[in-house]
């Protein structure tokens, strides 16, 4: 277990290869899998589910994913900022002989009209003279298509893994098809269409569960899925050329994308709903 300021820095080093993007990568994931491993031995255990882009990481890889915060939904807890915040400093105050401390910077609601609403809250990871910045995002009333599953997460830079709650990967899957189709070209998070693509090349999963995650997902939603709604969508975004601007400029800033064209993903991903919506 890495436990100085030292051992980190040359982990990252040798890991990152030169790449400034990926070393600061490695150090913000670094943070978060010490906060994710806190919640997988704390009382909440079975409160917290992993999802978003996390788990997409875990899934593809770094080299295939990264991500910027901590994505969870909650079951049976209370979601006020009061309550959110009491529960991640009971979580943050447990010690696993690591070195690392954390204190909550601020919280603040997440309001998106296509999202359903939630806290974010800011921490700062320290170890030694390391300070590093990450964030919790937590929601609530997620439906999960047939339900979440124990996940063994296996941390970066150990080579063990940890117990958590996740989403499955077809409920993962639906809410990034179903937030495609509800977006349509008014969509700026390309990792949206980047983690579709990639989870159905990549990623083991049912066919079946998938379509039936998705409709659920709608459904809960409010998302007309219809033959004809989906299918207005996509030809919508296929010949958007905002939409392909915006990937070129994402492609430049992730280099797990760099060699990806518009092209190939927005096959790919029509060919995907459309299967599922059939």
């Amino acid at each position: 277990m890495i436990k100085s300021a030292s051992q980190l820095k040359g982990k990252i080093k040798n890991l990152a290869n030169g790449d400034v993007r990926k070393a600061e990568t490695l150090m913000r994931i670094f943070f978060m899998e010490r906060f994710i491993e806190r919640v997988s031995v704390s009382e909440y255990r079975e409160k917290f589910i992993l999802k978003g882009g996390m788990l997409t990481s875990s899934l593809l890889g770094i080299d295939m994913r990264t991500t910027m915060d901590i994505d969870t939904t909650v079951r049976s807890l209370p979601l006020t900022d009061e309550d959110i915040q009491r529960i991640i400093a009971e979580i943050i105050s447990i010690q696993l002989d690591d070195g690392i401390s954390f204190k909550i910077v601020s919280t603040e609601r997440i309001m998106d009209e296509f999202d359903y609403p939630g806290v974010k809250v800011h921490l700062e990871g320290v170890l030694e003279g390391i300070r590093q910045p990450i964030k919790i995002d937590v929601s609530t009333d997620d439906v999960i298509t047939p339900g979440a599953i124990e996940y063994e997460y296996k941390l970066m830079f150990e080579d063990r893994t940890i117990k958590l709650l996740s989403y499955n990967t077809e409920t993962l899957l639906a809410e990034k098809m179903q937030t495609i189709i509800a977006r349509g070209i008014a969509n700026t998070r390309m990792r949206d269409f980047y983690d579709v693509y990639m989870i159905v090349l990549d990623v083991d999963f049912s066919w079946d569960i998938l379509k039936e995650a998705f409709i659920a997902t709608c459904q809960k939603r409010s998302t007309d899925y219809s033959d004809e709604r989906v299918s207005r969508e996509l030809e919508l975004i296929d010949k958007d050329a905002k939409l392909e601007a915006d990937w070129n400029k994402f492609k430049k800033k992730n280099f797990f994308a760099e060699t990806l064209e518009w092209r190939t993903v927005i096959d790919s991903i029509e060919d995907s709903i459309k299967k599922v919506v059939s």
